[in-house]
């Protein structure tokens, strides 16, 4: 994938974040970036990264609000009933991750399953996605034009509770499968679920669910 370059100002757009603040973080060594005389230079790629991680360990992110035409849809928008899971088989992580890939390509709109696989299995050697409330948001590790038609998330609810790579240890029971071509779009649906997760009972709604139906119907009742 060729590396793209942005400049404070659009990194700041990218990240929805305040000019000033990024610059300040960037200056102290807080996220990654390349000072060209008085410039300074973001790799998208590594952007993504940072924010994801941020993201996924909880550290504070302070953000501006996005636009309202550009607010990102509700989450049941990305969601499918072929897309849900009520009873994931696996007991290992990589058995997880290959029972993942599968449920993403009932979709239908991989264009490459196998190599869908590849970009989850390289995401989680960079950094496993596994939170501290027993969940996990995988997503491949780079998004482009030819990962998928559309984008889209499956969840699934693991029949087993398995490590999946929690940073204290814990076990990991419900995986959000996020996929889409968009970078920008993966990291404001990242940061919607992450919120959602904190402050809705979606958690407990989901575990309580028994079938796909009642899955689905759960990420359908949030406001």
């Amino acid at each position: 994938m060729a590396v793209t370059l942005l400049n404070l100002h659009a990194a700041a757009q990218f990240l929805q974040m305040d000019e000033k603040e990024l610059r300040a973080m960037a200056m102290a060594g807080e996220l990654p970036c390349v000072q060209q005389g008085l410039r300074l230079m973001f790799d998208r790629e590594e952007l993504d990264n940072w924010y994801t991680n941020r993201l996924l360990h909880h550290l504070p992110l302070k953000q501006l609000a996005r636009p309202a035409q550009q607010e990102v849809p509700r989450l049941a928008d990305f969601c499918r009933l072929e897309t849900m899971e009520a009873a994931l088989q696996g007991r290992t992580k990589p058995a997880v991750l290959k029972a993942l890939a599968a449920l993403a390509e009932r979709s239908g709109l991989l264009y490459d399953p196998a190599e869908f696989l590849e970009n989850l299995r390289k995401r989680e050697e960079i950094a496993s996605t596994a939170m501290a409330e027993g969940v996990a948001l995988v997503h491949p590790e780079n998004r482009d034009e030819y990962l998928c038609e559309a984008p889209f998330i499956c969840i699934a609810k693991a029949q087993t509770p398995v490590f999946f790579g929690e940073e204290n240890g814990g076990v990991t029971d419900l995986f959000f499968v996020i996929a889409g071509p968009d970078s920008e779009l993966h990291l404001r649906l990242l940061a919607q679920i992450c919120q959602l997760i904190s402050s809705t009972p979606l958690l407990e709604t989901l575990r309580a669910a028994t079938t796909p139906e009642e899955m689905l119907a759960a990420v359908q009742g949030i406001p």
